[in-house]
């Protein structure tokens, strides 16, 4: 008789729950409505050069920017001795409008990897190390 009531109950509770827990909502997204975000005044300028004999790597960029309009350069040597330079600017949502130069450097030779013979670590002669 316990374990009718037992059931029941379960059944009950399970039933209860459904009707509690069961009722599905449905999410509607909403349509996106872009906004402009708007942001204080943005005003900022860097720019940097590398020149690094030993590896040869040698490039560098400028890049101005006041509220809508960016304007840079960068350069780089390429291995064959052209050096490309890429200026570039933005107006608004105009995208990113850029032009590629290359011009060949007179007299360029490209660095010449430098090898280390290898020389294994001895300790020095004052130590006198026995085995």
């Amino acid at each position: 008789m316990y374990s009718k009531i037992i059931v029941v109950l379960a059944l009950v509770a399970a039933v209860s729950a459904q009707s509690h827990y069961g009722h599905q909502q449905h999410y509607q997204p909403q349509p996106y409505h872009h906004e402009e975000e708007h942001y204080g005044p943005v005003h900022y300028e860097y720019h940097y050069d590398v020149h690094d004999d030993h590896t040869g790597d040698v490039h560098g960029q400028k890049e101005a920017r006041k509220d809508d309009s960016t304007q840079g350069e960068y350069y780089l040597i390429d291995a064959d001795g052209h050096k490309r330079t890429v200026t570039y600017h933005v107006e608004g949502k105009s995208g990113f409008i850029a032009e590629v130069h290359r011009e060949p450097i007179k007299g360029y030779q490209a660095p010449q990897p430098q090898y280390h013979q290898y020389q294994p670590h001895q300790a020095p002669s004052h130590y006198n190390y026995q085995h």
